[in-house]
């Protein structure tokens, strides 16, 4: 059996070197082009970059799919454009306020939550805890 060239296609991973704005980049232009080069890569992507406790309350894989795809997320999906608001790092913790234009054309606010790994396979890399739909917390609101 020949499996099709993009079966061969690496995925991006947890770099200890990438930020959480270039953590966050990656997974929305991958969700952007979800079904490039197979359905659902960028929902793949972006379950790579949750972190363990992520994953303990989304994962599996199919479960996350699952999840992505409901009302709540599924403007992520096929999205236009991404922009990036406010970054606040307090120790090893980073929220990112972005603004989505999704593929319908509406404009949804949505903050990503991130937390540096301290040990294990992604060792210091930053990898995303929660994504919330909505204006941002207060700052008083906003815990490590």
């Amino acid at each position: 059996m020949t499996l099709p060239i993009d079966h061969y296609i690496a995925l991006p991973e947890p770099n200890p070197e990438w930020s959480p704005r270039d953590v966050i980049a990656i997974q929305l232009q991958a969700l952007r082009h979800n079904n490039s080069p197979r359905p659902d890569t960028g929902i793949r992507v972006a379950f790579l970059f949750a972190s363990p406790a992520n994953k303990v309350v989304t994962g599996p894989l199919d479960r996350f799919c699952t999840l992505v795809k409901s009302p709540l997320y599924a403007p992520l999906i096929n999205h236009q454009q991404a922009t990036f608001e406010s970054l606040i790092i307090q120790n090893l913790v980073a929220r990112l306020s972005v603004t989505i234009l999704s593929a319908d054309g509406d404009r949804i606010p949505f903050v990503f939550i991130l937390s540096r790994q301290p040990a294990g396979r992604y060792s210091h890399c930053w990898l995303t805890d929660a994504v919330l739909q909505g204006t941002p917390p207060h700052e008083r609101d906003f815990t490590d």
